[in-house]
C-alpha cells in the first residue's frame, strides 16, 4: 500500500490525497545533500531574495529538507508545519504545478497562509518528484517584498529542479543496481555471494570478539519430485513461499539468502545453537503452511551448527551444518 499524505489546495479549499517517499526508497546520500545545498544558495544569491528552500513531505507535514545559509532566511532545517493549513507548497504538490504568489497580501485566498507571518508574502514553487512519480516535496523561493519572479528566474529554478529530480533517478538506479548484485531474482533474498560476504564478515567478527553467531542450512523436500510431477512453475513458487516465509519471521539482525537451488541459509549474529534451534522451531509450521497452500507433502529440513574458537575458517562451521542437515534427511527419507 503506497504511503499517502492529504495536502489542501488553498484556493480550491478541498484536499487531495498525494502519494510520497516510501521507506524503501535510498537516503540522500551526504554528497548529494551538499550539491543541493550549493543550489539553494547559489539561488537566494542570484534572485537577492531571503529564503530559498527545498521543502520534503512527510505523511502530516512539509519539513525544511535544507535552506539557502543567508542570514536572512528565517527558516530552520528540521522547521516544520503540519498539513492541512494550506501552505504555500500544498498546492504545488497538491496540483503537481508551479505556484507563483507575487504578493500574498493581495488575495483573499493567500493572506492568512502561515508563511506570512514571517512575512514572507511572495513565493515561487515546483515540485520535486522521484522517477515513479511519488513525491519528495518542493523547490522554492520567498521573498517579503513583492516579487514576480520573471522568466528567466523561473527558468533557472526550473533548471535546478531538474537537476535534483535526476539526483534522485540515479539514486534509485544505483539502488537497483545493488538489489540485482546482492540479491536472488527470483526469491528476493540475498544470493550465494553476498551471503557468503556475511558470514564471512560474522566469522572474521567472532574471531575478534568471540561472540557465538550460528548458521542453519535449509532444504526443500521432494523439490525435484514437485518439479517433474506439478512443474517448474509450481517449483518456482514454493520456493517463493519458502524465502518469504523465513526471511519475514526472522530478526532484522539475522540474513537469509539463497544457497543454491533449492537449498537456502540463514545466519544469526550473537546466537548459539539453542537459541537457533527455538528461533526455527518457532518458525517452521507456519512456514511449512506456507507452503502447503501451493502443493502439500513437501516442507523442509535444516542443519544448524554454532562458530567454535576452533574453525580455521567458516566452511568448517558450513560442514558441521551440511553433515547435520544430511543426517536428518536420510532419517526422514527425503
Amino acid at each position: 500500500m503506497k504511503r499517502t499524505a492529504d495536502v489542501l489546495l488553498r484556493k480550491d479549499r478541498v484536499r487531495k490525497s498525494v502519494n510520497i517517499t516510501e521507506p524503501d526508497k535510498p537516503e540522500i546520500v551526504r554528497a548529494v545533500m551538499e550539491k543541493w545545498q550549493g543550489i539553494i544558495d547559489l539561488i537566494a544569491k542570484i534572485l537577492n531574495v531571503p529564503s530559498a528552500l527545498i521543502m520534503q513531505i512527510t505523511e502530516d507535514s512539509m519539513k525544511v529538507y535544507a535552506k539557502s545559509r543567508n542570514k536572512e532566511n528565517p527558516y530552520e532545517v528540521g522547521g516544520s508545519d503540519t498539513l492541512g493549513h494550506g501552505l504555500y507548497c500544498e498546492t504545488v504538490i497538491g496540483t503537481n504545478e508551479e505556484l507563483l504568489i507575487d504578493n500574498a497580501l493581495k488575495y483573499d485566498d493567500w493572506r492568512d497562509n502561515p508563511d506570512v507571518e514571517l512575512d514572507m508574502i511572495s513565493y515561487y514553487g515546483l515540485p520535486l518528484q522521484w522517477p515513479d512519480k511519488d513525491f519528495f516535496g518542493t523547490i522554492c523561493v520567498l521573498d517579503n517584498k513583492e516579487n514576480a519572479y520573471n522568466d528567466d528566474f523561473k527558468e533557472l529554478i526550473a533548471a535546478f529542479k531538474s537537476s535534483i529530480e535526476k539526483d534522485l533517478d540515479l539514486m534509485c538506479q544505483r539502488q537497483k543496481l545493488r538489489f540485482y548484485a546482492e540479491m536472488d531474482s527470483l526469491t528476493e533474498v540475498y544470493n550465494r555471494r553476498k551471503i557468503e560476504s556475511i558470514i564471512s564478515n560474522e566469522y572474521a567478527r567472532s574471531m575478534r570478539k568471540s561472540p557465538a553467531f550460528s548458521i542453519a542450512l535449509f532444504d526443500l523436500n521432494k523439490f525435484k519430485e514437485i518439479n517433474d510431477t506439478d512443474g517448474h512453475v509450481v517449483g518456482d513458487a514454493i520456493l517463493k513461499a519458502f524465502a518469504a516465509g523465513i526471511n519475514s519471521r526472522i530478526r532484522s539482525i539475522d540474513s537469509f539468502g539463497r544457497w543454491g537451488g533449492d537449498e537456502f541459509i540463514l545466519i544469526c549474529p550473537d546466537t548459539d545453537k539453542a537459541g537457533m534451534e527455538i528461533l526455527l522451531d518457532n518458525v517452521k509450521h507456519s512456514v511449512k503452511k506456507d507452503m502447503d497452500k501451493i502443493t502439500p507433502n513437501g516442507g523442509f529440513c535444516y542443519g544448524i551448527a554454532e562458530f567454535s574458537v576452533t574453525d580455521r575458517n567458516y566452511d568448517e562451521i558450513l560442514k558441521r551444518a551440511d553433515k547435520e542437515l544430511y543426517a536428518i534427511k536420510t532419517g526422514c527419507g527425503t
